[in-house]
């Protein structure tokens, strides 16, 4: 999940217990290159839709808060591979004994023999700016600058998922599509919510590993500008065969 930006002290999260934290491989770490923002992005994110009509004033503002969230942004990305022990319906459990729930996981983690919890950040120099920015007064370069940061939030996420993916192509596997707690996803015409309590679950699953981001008690991330969530991992499907002759079929993909 993306967590948007509050002000104020939390608390850390509970502990999980230690049997949901047995997890025996490694944690990886990757760190995506520097994002790209572009300020048309901003602006149209913010309601903008003619550039061509946008206030110098504030073309200017968005063009500036692009290059800052650039160079302030220090993504990281830590993550692991645990393996699938089963999924009943709602109930997904892992290695080591942790449980989530969400209606989702069977249609969306259907055949995964393993999942890839992981935790992403910017860092906090973006968060600290824009907290100076509002107390200066300066409320749009604050919008603007939050905004350039789920654009970064965004390009990071955009790295790790390719760098995933080539991972598991090289092991002959294929990922999901993203899943993260706070979310909900349609199952049979209706939505359902993977809890945001069950955050500290997913973040079980790095055992006592040291990450980039911290859980604090009301399952929010610090630093601010943070996302979690986990990819399902399995088997690429088996290519498609004349029934004949056992060839390649016409629609196969190269």
């Amino acid at each position: 999940m993306i967590q948007p930006l509050q002000i104020g002290i939390d608390s850390p999260a509970r502990k999980v217990p230690a049997k949901e934290r047995e997890v025996p491989a490694p944690v990886d770490r990757f760190s995506p290159a520097p994002p790209a923002i572009a300020f048309e992005r901003i602006l149209r994110i913010q309601g903008y839709s003619d550039l061509t009509k946008v206030r110098p004033v504030i073309r200017g503002a968005a063009e500036q808060m692009a290059a800052l969230a650039a160079k302030l942004s220090e993504p990281r990305v830590a993550y692991r591979q645990v393996a699938v022990r089963s999924i009943d319906g709602a109930v997904l459990e892992v290695e080591g004994g942790a449980r989530m729930h969400c209606q989702a996981f069977g249609p969306q983690l259907a055949g995964c023999t393993q999942v890839v919890p992981f935790v992403l950040t910017l860092g906090a120099a973006i968060p600290r700016q824009v907290l100076e920015l509002i107390d200066r007064g300066d409320l749009l370069e604050g919008l603007l600058m939050e905004t350039a940061a789920w654009l970064a939030i965004e390009d990071a996420t955009r790295q790790f998922k390719t760098r995933l993916r080539a991972e598991s192509l090289a092991r002959g596997m294929r990922i999901t599509s993203r899943m993260g707690p706070g979310y909900s996803y349609k199952v049979g015409g209706r939505m359902h919510e993977w809890r945001l309590e069950e955050h500290p679950v997913l973040f079980s699953l790095f055992g006592e590993a040291e990450l980039p981001v911290t859980l604090m008690g009301s399952c929010a991330m610090s630093p601010k500008m943070s996302r979690s969530g986990l990819y399902g991992i399995a088997p690429e499907a088996p290519a498609p065969r004349n029934a004949r002759n056992g060839a390649r079929t016409d629609t196969e993909s190269t």
